[in-house]
Order: structure tokens, then sequence, then C-alpha cells
């Protein structure tokens, strides 16, 4: 029997890489999506192409519990989850609407907890993956404290959910750098510039770099790492 794993905002960018990573690694999926219906379905046609293992595709949003929970019911066994799904609004301070400051928060802190909470229930053992970023350790956008709160309120629940899953369950916090998808391709050459100037790899991730950390965090070879934070951020400092 195949491991299955979860993985949430699975129909893009770095979601679609760990997916199509988890699939080479010979795992049957649920892929969960909100939106992108068109993304999803071809991501699924190509993975059962190419990998030849089960894929299902789970609609629903991850801060709607009732969502959520109806979703569980078709997942019968899990082996990892990866919750990925996350939303950034960025815009000034004085601009920036408490409706839009919670759905950022709701989408990328209360999400997470809320699948962990129901794959907590069908997992034996395994492990949670949860997709942070590395901006909880570099303020230096001021336009997306919200974002960065939401990421930085992700790696408490991480070490809180290793705690209460140990010793059977992993829970591990990925904190990406900047990476090439569509959350950041309308920043400014200038901006982009700057960005670079901090890094001493010179660039941006590509999404597959952070999938195949995911790829080894799930493997044997990673069997005896637990409530940590992974930078991949290509060795950003301010």
């Amino acid at each position: 029997m195949r491991p299955k794993a979860l993985i949430t905002g699975a129909s893009r960018g770095i979601g679609s890489r760990i997916a199509l990573k988890l699939a080479s690694l010979g795992y049957d999926l649920y892929l969960n999506y909100l939106n992108s219906d068109q993304d999803a379905i071809c991501l699924k046609e190509r993975i059962v192409e190419e990998y030849k293992v089960d894929v299902q595709l789970l609609k629903f949003d991850v801060t709607k519990e009732e969502e959520v929970k109806e979703a569980f019911k078709k997942i019968k066994s899990l082996n990892c989850l990866v919750n990925n799904a996350g939303i950034a609004i960025d815009n000034d301070l004085q601009s920036k609407s408490s409706l839009e400051f919670q759905k950022v928060i709701n989408t990328n802190l209360l999400g997470p907890f809320l699948v962990a909470k129901y794959a907590a229930i069908i997992m034996d053992k395994g492990v949670i993956i949860n997709i942070a970023s590395n901006s909880v350790f570099h303020h230096s956008y001021p336009e997306g404290l919200d974002y960065d709160a939401s990421k930085a309120g992700l790696l408490s629940l991480n070490h809180s959910l290793a705690l209460a899953l140990a010793p059977n369950i992993r829970v591990i916090a990925i904190c990406p750098g900047w990476v090439k998808t569509d959350m950041n391709k309308d920043l400014s050459k200038e901006y982009k510039e700057q960005i670079l100037a901090k890094s001493l790899l010179k660039r941006f991730a590509e999404p597959e770099e952070i999938a195949n950390v995911v790829g080894f965090l799930v493997s044997n070879e990673a069997s005896y790492i637990n409530d940590t934070i992974i930078n991949v951020d290509g060795g950003y400092y301010d």
C-alpha cells in the first residue's frame, strides 16, 4: 500500500511542486485547492500520467472548520500533511483593513491549525510540514505585517503541535525565502534588486528547491528531525 499525503494550496506554485515531488516518491495524493479549478485538474492529470499514483482533488476552504471536517470524511488514512495554503495582501498600514488582516491570519494560521487538528485523528504515524516564511526573521517589508504575524504564529503552532503529537507524528516548519511564484511576480525591479543584494546566492529559489526539502523530510533519512525550523532562503541576511 502506497503512503498518502495531503497538500493544501496544491494547485499552483510551491504546492504543485510539492505534489509532483511526493508523487515521484510514490505517494498517493489528496490535493486541496479553493479557486484554481483548471490548474488543479491539469496537475492531477499530469501526476497520474507521469507517476501512476492515485490523486484526489479536494476543494475546500481551510479557514472553515465544517468544510475541513467534511473533506476529511473522504480521507481514510494519511502519512503526511503539508500545510502550504497561504495568502498575502500587501498594502501600507493605514490602507490595510481589519478584514484584510483577519483574512491573512485565518488562511495562514487558522487553516493549518484546523487541517492539522483533523489530520492528527487519522495519522497513526507520520509527519506534518508547515510552510512558513523567513520573513519571520527579516522584518523588512512593513506592507506585509499581517503576513509576517501569521507566519510567526505558525512557527509557534508548529512547536505546540510537535509537543501535542509526539512521539508518533513529527512536526517540522520550513521557512522559504524569496521564491519564483505568482505571489512575488509583481514586485518592482528596484525592490527585487534590494532583495538580491541581501541574498548570498543572488537569486530567488525555484519552487522545486522547496519541494526537494519536503521530499527529504518525509523520508526515513529524516526520521530523527522533529520540532524544528528549516530555513531555505539561500543565505538571506539583513
